[in-house]
């Protein structure tokens, strides 16, 4: 028999975080439930997903946490033929 488990948010990221120029920000989640909770970014009311970001410094872990690769400016690569 299984016994459901509602959702709990055992860790959740700090409210300050300070990361110095590239190195990588982890915000980061611990969730206990069952079956297991799906995790959910947002900013502000607005759900994220990192999916549709198309963003290479931005990577939704299988753990729950999400990292940020922190630069000052992001230099996009453009070749002309």
């Amino acid at each position: 028999m299984y016994a459901a488990e509602p959702a709990e948010v055992q860790q959740g990221p700090d409210e300050v975080l300070k990361v110095a120029e590239g190195r990588v920000a982890v915000l980061t989640c611990r969730v206990f439930g069952a079956p297991r909770p799906r995790i959910y970014w947002q900013k502000g009311a607005e759900k994220v997903h990192v999916e549709d970001l198309h963003d290479p410094r931005i990577t939704a872990l299988d753990i729950g946490d999400l990292e940020i690769q922190v630069c000052l400016y992001y230099a996009s690569v453009i070749s002309y033929f």
